[in-house]
């Protein structure tokens, strides 16, 4: 890895770093918070870089120096905001450090981390380029974007549409992705270096996981934390999608990060990480057209909370929430509408034709076969990960006051819908439906992945509820009453 690629990971990450700390306060214990933080503001922070070399790119041309002006001046505002708001008030969470053998879930989490290093690192070394995906069009359009003159806008022309087949380049596809590896490369003066799409791929990955650790830590506790991490790291189809370059992992990756924030801005009232929910919710929509579909269901589930939660602030919810996501999603949708040209994939599907393939039950058949068989593939034996979660289901439970808690109510129902969007649009497609499914399911799979593992062990009775549950069933009565009339206090 080149100094100026360090540089430009670096740089990114310091600025997704401040942001994250200027909106969130302070976490115990203390590890679990700085590793939010940097995991947070690693993700973050390619977003806001993506955004500001696409913007400064359509307003100043292809030069760089603009480009690192406006990264300059973003870290400076976000640097003098950051320490301005240094005093963060600190919010106490559930046990979050190893008591007794507990410990032992570190040290195999320590090993799985380094088990999917290695992997990662051998998959990145045999197939540096990364899977068809990345080098047909997310790299492809990286190095089209980094062109030093006016050709970078042929990263979205309509003659991409006839390279490969209709649409096979994807050029109407958002280009979080692309643009922030080609910022590193025009950064680097090189388009040709595999290490750039390498170490962005890395960065997701592996942010993924720690933003899931660090989350259920603050939220949940130590074990939930720990086992959380292993079953993300266990789960095959996660670890071969890490090293192959495409924007599903980074995609889950936000979708991840929009439910942590929903649920830590559900336990404080200021209501500020919801602006991170928003910024993130706006990067779902700049990487994938599937995050345009998320953005849509989450605003609506955001909606829905304060209703749920017989809470009367709104108004500012949906205040903060569209601060944050203005600017990427307004970017998303002006791409769409404005830049992106028709791949003519979908273009043909009429309502007949729509109304035709619903009524055709050998298709929804075809794709629960399909999903299924993709949730056998995820591991095997007693360590598969959809069979530890559910083991962990039954053995721990939900607890009352959890079940109807509005974040985990309206959290589940805004992965329900996106799930059932990805299957009608199974359902609808124009493609051959075999071929449709067997390029894609197994990736949309792993954008909702790791926000199921979150979701489920959020809502789970943790270890150490349990011991008290079995050990001082009174007590645990007491407090489940306790916080059922907090609850409907507040």
């Amino acid at each position: 890895m080149s100094l100026l690629l360090a540089a430009s990971l670096l740089s990114s990450t310091l600025l997704g770093y401040l942001v994250a700390t200027l909106f969130l306060p302070g976490y115990k214990p203390k590890w679990a918070d700085a590793l939010l933080n940097i995991s947070l503001g690693a993700g973050l922070g390619v977003g806001l870089s993506s955004c500001c070399y696409f913007i400064v790119r359509l307003l100043a041309g292809p030069s760089i120096t603009p480009y690192l002006i406006a990264e300059l001046l973003l870290l400076i505002a976000a640097g003098a905001a950051s320490w301005l708001a240094r005093n963060r008030a600190v919010m106490s969470g559930p046990h979050a450090n190893p008591a007794g053998w507990s410990w032992l879930l570190l040290v195999a989490l320590a090993a799985a981390l380094g088990i999917a290093a290695s992997l990662f690192v051998d998959s990145s070394v045999s197939n540096p380029y990364g899977g068809w995906d990345a080098w047909a069009f997310w790299n492809l359009r990286a190095q089209l974007m980094a062109q030093p003159d006016a050709l970078w806008r042929t990263a979205f022309a309509p003659a991409l549409n006839r390279l490969a087949g209709l649409g096979a380049t994807h050029p109407d596809y958002p280009l979080l992705l692309s643009g922030y590896v080609a910022g590193c490369w025009s950064l680097m003066r090189s388009i040709s270096n595999v290490s750039a799409p390498i170490a962005t791929a890395a960065l997701f990955s592996f942010g993924t996981v720690v933003l899931l650790v660090s989350a259920l830590a603050i939220v949940r506790g130590w074990s939930t934390a720990m086992l959380g991490g292993l079953i993300l790291l266990g789960t095959a189809r996660f670890l071969l999608d890490s090293a192959w370059q495409y924007a599903d992992v980074p995609l889950g990756f936000y979708f991840l990060a929009v439910f942590v924030l929903f649920f830590l801005a559900d336990a404080e009232t200021s209501g500020r990480p919801l602006v991170l929910a928003g910024l993130a919710m706006g990067f779902a929509a700049w990487t994938k057209n599937e995050g345009l579909v998320f953005a849509l269901l989450a605003g609506l589930g955001f909606l829905v909370y304060p209703w749920l939660s017989k809470k009367t602030r709104w108004p500012k919810m949906l205040a903060l929430i569209a601060a944050g996501s203005v600017v990427p999603l307004g970017l998303a949708l002006y791409f769409k509408f404005f830049l992106a040209p028709p791949t003519g994939t979908y273009a043909a599907l009429t309502i007949k034709d729509a109304a035709q393939r619903l009524t055709q039950i050998p298709r929804y058949t075809q794709i629960i076969k399909s999903f299924w068989d993709e949730t056998v593939a995820l591991g095997s034996g007693i360590a598969h990960p959809a069979i530890s979660l559910a083991l962990l289901g039954g053995l721990l439970g939900i607890p009352r006051d959890r079940r109807r808690q509005p974040a985990v109510i309206v959290s589940g129902a805004v992965l329900l819908g996106v799930a059932l969007a990805y299957f009608f649009t199974y359902v609808v497609t124009p493609l051959d439906l075999t071929w449709h499914l067997g390029t894609s399911m197994g990736r949309l799979y792993m954008q909702l992945w790791p926000s199921v593992v979150f979701l489920s062990l959020a809502a789970f009775r943790t270890a150490e509820e349990t011991a008290i549950v079995i050990q001082h069933p009174q007590k645990a009565g007491r407090e489940a009453r306790k916080k059922t009339r907090k609850a409907r206090v507040s």
